[in-house]
């Protein structure tokens, strides 16, 4: 053999090898995605498993709270007001809407993924959302206020996501053919 097609060869086994790296590394950057995107949607879920965080859920799910019966001279509830009638489960009802705010952010950031968070909390950030309307209504009027930002973004993503009809009706509806898959060993 000479020279030139031992150097063809080479060349040849070189571009083999750097075409393989390159394929390995695309599965490898889809699996670690995959793996990511597990980890954060585990980490999502175990919000169910703080004993705060549900206590929390549960009050602002349970909540039937009219903003009409509030005693301050403006007809506006503040949220001082609403800490003083929800009393010792104030701060448990903060820590969802601090949780939310911060998922928000991290959604922002592309370190959570949307459909993930979308699959495990649209109904109720809707209806925290929905339930703390007389605080947040102010925010939005006054473009400086930066309380509760994230939260708001978030709560405004579901619900536009939800408008353009990508959202999934309830997943007793959407998934009822569902079928686990069968164990192959």
């Amino acid at each position: 053999m000479d020279l030139n097609t031992a150097a063809s060869y080479a060349e040849i086994l070189g571009l083999a090898t750097i075409l393989g790296a390159a394929i390995y590394s695309w599965f490898q950057i889809k699996e670690l995605r995959r793996s990511r995107d597990s980890t954060t949607a585990m980490n999502l879920a175990a919000n169910f498993q703080d004993e705060d965080f549900v206590y929390g859920l549960t009050v602002i799910m349970n909540m039937e709270f009219d903003t009409q019966e509030d005693p301050t001279p403006s007809g506006e509830m503040n949220i001082k007001d609403f800490q003083e009638k929800l009393g010792d489960d104030w701060p448990k009802v903060a820590k969802v809407l601090t949780t939310w705010e911060s998922i928000g952010v991290l959604i922002h950031r592309g370190d959570v993924d949307f459909h993930a968070f979308y699959d495990l909390f649209s109904g109720v950030i809707i209806k925290s959302y929905n339930m703390f309307s007389f605080f947040f209504d102010p925010i939005r009027q006054d473009g400086k206020d930066k309380n509760m930002e994230w939260f708001l973004w978030l709560a405004d993503r579901v619900i536009e996501f939800e408008k353009e009809g990508s959202g999934t009706p309830p997943a007793h509806i959407a998934f009822a053919d569902w079928k686990p898959p069968k164990r192959t060993y």
